[in-house]
Parts: structure tokens; C-alpha cells; sequence
């Protein structure tokens, strides 16, 4: 019972993190159409790796050693949707100017 409820507990902890991170995601993705649009304006690639590996250093310097990696893994999906999400917009743009 103890372990059944300590579970319970952290699982609540951790939906609340859930409905933090899904405000903050769609902010991410609405700038990520932001930058779809500008991208698809100037014919810009859809992919900058410098951008990304700037990225994956400042997760790197504020992560705490043992989850860097996993992080790293997480923002490199995080990276791949808004890419996704990017080339989405783009396709749409492109599709309404023909």
C-alpha cells in the first residue's frame, strides 16, 4: 500500500510538470511556424545545424551530469518535431502560392 500510494504521489508530480511543459511546447511551436514562415520567405533550409548544437550546448551547461544525455535525446526529438512541424507550415505556403 505504501509503495502503491508513494507511486501515486510522484505520478501527480509529474502530471503537473506535463501541464507546465504543454503550455510551453505549444509556445516553442508557434515561434517554430514563426520561423517556418521567414524561412519560407527567404527559400532558407529547413535544417541549421549550428543552431542545433547551440542548442544541445545549453542544455548540456544547464543539465546536471547524469541526465545530459537523456536531455540531449529529448531535445533532439523536440528538435525533429518542430522541424516536422516546420516543414509542414512550409508545404502549405508553398502549396497556396501555386
Amino acid at each position: 500500500r505504501g509503495f502503491r500510494l508513494m507511486l501515486e504521489t510522484q505520478r501527480e508530480k509529474i502530471d503537473a510538470i506535463d501541464a507546465q511543459l504543454v503550455p510551453l511546447l505549444t509556445q516553442r511551436l508557434a515561434l517554430s511556424k514563426e520561423i517556418a514562415t521567414e524561412k519560407a520567405s527567404t527559400h532558407s533550409p529547413l535544417t541549421n545545424k549550428e543552431r542545433e548544437q547551440a542548442i544541445y550546448a545549453q542544455v548540456k551547461a544547464a543539465a546536471d551530469p547524469e541526465v545530459q544525455a537523456y536531455l540531449k535525446t529529448l531535445f533532439e526529438d523536440i528538435i525533429l518535431v518542430s522541424k516536422q512541424y516546420q516543414a509542414h507550415v512550409i508545404q502549405n505556403i508553398n502549396d497556396s502560392e501555386k
